[in-house]
């Protein structure tokens, strides 16, 4: 397909505030469009918080529709290797079992490849060409993986990521290849903004900081950015690259289309029922494999409830749109993999949701109580306001410190300045003797350059003296929640017994096993560089070990 054939998927202010006013009910139907739906379950919620066994409306997804009928299936195609869900994960798939020699199926429900790239296009990986040209300091593989499996609280799957760690390099090249141009800014150099024009721009982040209290290797590489965010900024040559690439050698990508159902025979999933613009089923046989990378279920309401409750009043922000308009993210593959055998990975699972930095002032909760070091990533100062009462928290700063705003964004709004306590207390909604005791024992430990109360870095420790400004703190928005089906470490989805699903494979968000508790910024850009790397492999063991 040409470039002037695939259409934009663009997704302005008002689709996507319109997107999101249905996404509720597209979560109560669980799966917008499939056959209807038994209401409730007495079965166990596999992965659930506490496997309750007790018949709820909520996990009423979990029982899969009737069999769409064959009388109604009016089309049929022939494939080695099926791919449902074209994003980084799904493309690097089709690729690689292109390669290895399959006649691939892509199936897509946008207009086209749905990469989600305008957003920060950054990829993670270790020993690049591209990071070496651009002098990145030389990575302990062994040390990060160690310290990333600690982040997680040993929830990933170690396997998984030294696969991601010795693969990475190589596969961010391979994603690179069939483009035109590649060329490496320098220090401080940007992008051209405007129009993309063929060239995959490379903007190093070699900085580091692995002795940190909270560790990060320089494993990241923005793609083409472009602070005026173009349309798939980052990612769109290389996505078109590998398209041209599998579509020259047979393959075929069906754009507009949604898997519905997995059909299996005698155990093995060997063919997926999709359904077109139109309302049109047809069935494609998958002579080795399905491979499910359907995205995340960050917009299903009743799978967060499930899943992860505490995710449930996150804005889910990092969004596509299929080509009947409605917002993508619910779970889709999640569901279709269920339905056919395949289990949830063991909770909790992790919300990557980020909020600035910025809280190494003062941390105070709606009673006016410091309640922890503040010292603290993006990630982990957004789960930490999770857990305070009503989801909020407060940032206390001084002249010293001068305005900021806690979390950047265009509605966000510069607080003013307060001459005296009291005006602060009645923003936080304490009690102003508190909120006056607080702040001199945080000013009292300045002086000291010793936090005897939560152990912050001394340097780390600034008096607060008026004007006072206080920043009001959410835990932010949602990216995607990182949580999927079990799979073992060549990509196979697990059955309840943790035995291989025959013929189905898992890659990208609907895979679990990549981050257990917590998205950490151990590596930054793993997220995109976990979904190449292990859909590639995930698209090369779907026609190898099929």
């Amino acid at each position: 397909m040409s470039q002037s054939t695939l259409k934009s998927a663009h997704v302005s202010r008002r689709s996507f505030l319109g997107g999101a006013a249905c996404a509720g009910a597209l979560a109560a139907l669980g799966l917008a469009g499939c056959a209807p739906k038994q209401q409730g379950t007495s079965e166990a919620v596999p992965g659930s918080v506490d496997g309750s066994s007790e018949t709820t409306s909520a996990t009423s997804f979990l029982t899969a529709p009737a069999p769409i009928p064959e009388a109604e299936i009016s089309n049929t195609k022939d494939a080695d290797v099926v791919i449902v869900g074209c994003g980084i994960a799904g493309m690097a798939a089709a690729r690689a079992a292109t390669d290895a020699g399959a006649k691939v199926i892509v199936v897509e429900k946008s207009e086209r490849f749905n990469c989600r790239g305008s957003m920060g296009s950054q990829i993670g990986s270790i020993g690049s060409k591209y990071q070496v040209e651009a002098g990145y300091p030389e990575i302990d593989a062994t040390a990060l993986i160690n310290r990333y499996m600690q982040d997680t609280l040993q929830m990933a799957n170690q396997s998984l990521l030294k696969h991601w760690a010795d693969h990475s390099g190589q596969d961010v090249e391979w994603f690179l290849e069939l483009c035109d141009e590649v060329k490496l800014l320098g220090p401080g150099e940007m992008a051209p903004e405007g129009p993309l024009n063929g060239t995959v721009y490379l903007m190093p982040k070699a900085t580091e900081n692995v002795d940190g209290r909270y560790p990060a290797w320089a494993t990241a590489m923005s793609v083409n950015f472009d602070p005026t965010f173009p349309e798939d900024a980052g990612f769109y040559y290389p996505m078109l690259s590998f398209q041209n690439e599998v579509e020259s050698k047979g393959g075929e990508f069906l754009y507009a289309t949604w898997g519905r159902q997995l059909v299996k025979e005698n155990d093995r999933v060997t063919a997926v029922i999709v359904q077109d613009l139109e309302g049109n089923y047809t069935r494609i046989n998958a002579a080795k494999a399905v491979v499910l990378s359907c995205g995340d279920f960050g917009n299903n309401k009743e799978m967060l409830e499930v899943y992860a409750p505490q995710a449930v009043n996150l804005n889910c922000t990092y969004n596509c749109m299929d080509a009947a308009g409605e917002i993508c993210n619910i779970g889709e593959g999640h569901q279709m993999a269920i339905w056919a055998g395949a289990v949830m990975e063991k909770a909790p699972y992790a919300p990557m949701s980020h909020l600035s930095d910025i809280a190494d002032v003062l941390l105070v909760n709606n009673r006016g109580d410091r309640f922890i070091n503040e010292d603290l990533g993006a990630q982990s100062l957004s789960n930490v306001i999770m857990r305070c009462p009503g989801e909020i928290a407060y940032c206390i700063t001084g002249e010293a410190q001068g305005p900021k705003v806690l979390q950047p964004g265009p509605d966000a709004v510069k607080p003013e300045p307060l001459e005296s306590i009291e005006e602060a207390a009645a923003i936080v909604g304490c009690d102003t003797a508190t909120l006056t005791d607080t702040i001199a024992r945080y000013n009292e430990l300045a002086a000291e350059h010793f936090d005897a109360d939560f152990g912050k870095t001394p340097s780390a420790l600034v008096a607060i003296e008026p004007p006072y400004y206080v920043y009001e703190g959410h835990p932010g928005n949602m990216l995607v929640m990182m949580g999927g089906i079990d799979c073992d470490r060549e990509c196979r989805a697990l059955d309840e017994s943790g035995n291989p699903v025959p013929g189905l494979y898992v890659a990208g968000n609907n895979q679990g096993c990549r981050f257990g508790a917590e998205y950490p910024m151990t590596a930054p850009g793993i997220s995109h560089g976990i979904a190449l790397s292990l859909g590639r492999l995930a698209g090369t063991n779907a026609y190898t070990l099929g």
